[in-house]
């Protein structure tokens, strides 16, 4: 067996390793952005939602208040032609218009007081949800109870938090930049030399850590595989010893002696 080709992808897993050291010091920060990001974007659509809600509300009451007036400089006019009125007939005409005007003004007053109502019991949820807060019963909140100045600090906190862990993800990024460029490099090398020497053992490779193992190569642990803890056969031990390498019956992975892979660090 030629343990040269086995050397060569023991050190290729090395170095995908301290890849995969530095990405570690990232400490789960990407993931940690994402989930404060989608808290953060349905943080902003509840109060957008509410703002939507609120401006109608404004917009309608100035347009309901507009038709009130109307109405009301309306029936003062037709009131005052009343008195000048030549007969019955007009006089009539001019009190079914003031009567449909005051109609108007009852129509926009009922829809003022739906308003008004459906405010006050938004306040009222709200209050509720206070109580709910300050007693630490989260799990019987709903997104509706959440009081709106403690969901705009929500929005500040977590605008604060996203900004913080991109600073951080960012420098550590920065500080290990030409790190990972220079490993990056030595990585191509490698491949470049295994494809000329060992393709086989490359796509092998390649397939294993297409799926969810990093590792593909690991060492012989206590006579079982380290990725999986499935011990190797006995009679595979001394290949493994010289140099040779044994596929995993379980999980697949190439196990090498640890030997492999103290030489690829040197």
């Amino acid at each position: 067996m030629d343990h040269t080709k086995i050397n060569l992808l023991v050190r290729l897993q090395h170095l995908d390793n301290q890849i995969e050291n530095i990405i570690s010091l990232q400490k789960g920060l990407p993931e940690e952005i994402t989930a404060l990001e989608e808290d953060l974007a349905f943080t902003k659509r509840q109060i957008e939602a509410r703002k939507k809600i609120a401006d109608d509300h404004l917009k309608l009451r100035q347009k309901l208040n507009e038709t009130i007036n109307d109405c009301r400089n309306k029936i003062r006019i037709f009131k005052e032609k009343q008195t000048l009125a030549r007969n019955n007939k007009e006089y009539d005409a001019l009190s079914k218009q003031i009567e449909y005007e005051e109609k108007e003004i009852a129509q926009a007053d009922i829809q003022l007081q739906d308003i008004a109502h459906a405010e006050q019991r938004t306040q009222e949820i709200q209050q509720k949800g206070r109580h709910l807060i300050a007693e630490n019963r989260y799990d019987e909140m709903t997104e509706e109870m959440m009081p709106d100045d403690i969901l705009l600090q929500q929005l500040e906190d977590l605008t604060k938090q996203v900004d913080h862990k991109k600073e951080e993800l960012n420098s550590i990024v920065i500080e290990t930049a030409d790190e990972v460029d220079a490993l990056n490099k030595k990585i191509d090398l490698q491949r470049d030399t295994i494809i000329k020497e060992a393709k086989r053992l490359l796509d092998k490779y390649d397939h294993l850590r297409s799926g969810i193992l990093q590792n593909a190569v690991v060492k012989l642990n206590r006579n079982a595989c380290s990725g999986c803890n499935t011990r190797v056969p006995t009679n595979r031990h001394t290949m493994i010893v010289q140099g040779g390498f044994y596929l995993c019956e379980s999980c697949g992975r190439i196990v090498v002696h640890e030997r492999l892979f103290d030489e690829a660090a040197d």
